[in-house]
């Protein structure tokens, strides 16, 4: 199989993402939620929109977000709704825990959604 079907490899893309701060944050928003349009995730001025614009073009050609209607990622989509695929949901989750673990660690109270039920 190849490396394009497994996805991206961890190392990967825990290195790219350490870059991409409104990635993390575009994660973070869409898993608390079914979907969201471009102004949800931020974007709100032309610098911080054209980032976001890089971002979630990252995240849709890895495989971790989508974007219906369907169309061309060279324009940003005011009205479509970004979501996250499976991985993409099981990343942000990942991450999520992570942020739980140092919350524990560093004696804070952790945060923990209605839905997100241990396993």
């Amino acid at each position: 199989m190849s490396r394009i079907a497994e996805g991206p490899q961890p190392t990967d893309l825990a290195e790219e993402l350490a870059r991409r701060s409104t990635a993390i944050t575009a994660l973070v928003t869409l898993r608390d939620r079914a979907g969201a349009t471009i102004g949800d995730l931020g974007g709100v001025d032309e610098v911080s929109r054209e980032a976001l614009r890089a971002d979630l073009c990252w995240l849709a050609a890895t495989g971790l977000l989508r974007r219906e209607p369907h169309g061309s990622w060279d324009v940003i989509a005011a009205t479509g709704a970004y979501r996250l695929s499976s991985m993409g949901r099981a990343l942000a989750d990942a991450l999520n825990a992570l942020a739980e673990g140092y919350r524990h660690l560093a004696g804070a109270p952790t945060i923990q959604r209605h839905d997100s039920i241990p396993r």
